[in-house]
């Protein structure tokens, strides 16, 4: 299973938001172990953290794991180029894709074979995640895959 089909699991039909989705597809997916408290955190980042006047909730969540795979113990933020650099890539990516990262204008998007704009837009996120850290090799996938350093 790719990480946008359990994205998608946590996602379509359910009462989860995009954060939270994305949240529990990765530490599934990256077998992360993080706490419920973990989950909680990122909980409120859904719906544009809360208001749809900021960014996509799953966005940002997708931001906190390349964070957690990228950062090493001890490391100051400003030196976690390799990070920073996935971030940059997510976001050219999203900002190319759908023109925006701020969620009203994403949820109001119409996109072709998808009853909610939403569930596509967490799926590519998921998908180009999944590329981002392919090759890291820290944490061990529930396929088998690593990531990390």
């Amino acid at each position: 299973m790719q990480l946008y089909e359990l994205v998608n699991k946590y996602h379509v039909g359910t009462t989860l938001s995009c954060a939270e989705a994305m949240f529990k597809a990765c530490n599934e997916y990256y077998g992360l172990n993080l706490p419920e408290n973990t989950r909680k955190m990122f909980s409120i980042m859904g719906i544009g953290m809360q208001t749809q006047l900021s960014c996509c909730g799953a966005f940002t969540v997708a931001v906190g794991i390349i964070g957690l795979v990228t950062a090493q113990d001890g490391q100051e933020d400003s030196e976690n180029f390799h990070g920073y650099s996935m971030v940059t890539e997510l976001t050219d990516f999203v900002i190319e894709k759908f023109g925006t990262l701020q969620c009203a204008t994403l949820h109001d998007m119409q996109i072709a074979g998808y009853e909610n704009p939403c569930h596509a837009i967490v799926e590519a996120l998921a998908r180009k995640l999944e590329e981002l850290l392919a090759g890291r090799r820290t944490f061990r996938t529930v396929n088998a895959g690593q990531i990390g350093s």
